[in-house]
């Protein structure tokens, strides 16, 4: 598979339909993204080591699929932040937190390079601003199921 930079890349969120993302409408990219980081997917260890066993042993558990943390330039105006942050308001106190689909596409549409399909839960977003800077918001979204990453070109 031939490098792919991250020019281009885009973040979309929507309704969750079985699992999977639902569209590819552009309206529901994220924008103003700086970065995007997967921490990383992990499968847990069972020990299954006796009491006549030298060594450990082990077998393998459930599969955390990790936390997807989105960095964005703050603008109160993109209908997608907007809607992002709602996902956690504190303020709706009648409205249950819900998860989202989200699709991750890394590359531009003239130098495709991945695609990460997955479904989270909004747990985190703050905000930082300091002097001579851009006032920058951060995502955490804790992924839940499985995750589909798709290779596209």
């Amino acid at each position: 598979m031939p490098a792919f930079t991250s020019f281009g890349s885009t973040l979309k969120v929507g309704a969750t339909n079985a699992g999977a993302y639902p569209a590819t409408d552009p309206s529901t990219a994220v924008g103003e993204i700086l970065s995007m980081n997967l921490d990383g997917i992990s499968l847990n260890t069972i020990d299954v080591t006796t009491m006549t066993d030298r060594f450990r042993k082990f077998t393998p558990g459930l599969i955390d699929s990790g936390t997807l943390s989105i960095e964005v330039n703050l603008d109160p105006d993109d209908a997608q932040q907007a809607s992002t942050i709602d996902l956690i308001d504190s303020t709706a106190g009648t409205t249950a937190p819900v998860a989202r689909a989200w699709l991750v596409e890394f590359g531009s549409s003239s130098n495709k390079g991945a695609q990460l399909k997955c479904v989270g839960i909004l747990t985190n977003f703050s905000i930082r601003g300091s002097l001579d800077a851009a006032v920058t918001a951060t995502f955490s979204i804790k992924l839940t199921g499985e995750v589909n990453f798709v290779d596209v070109d």
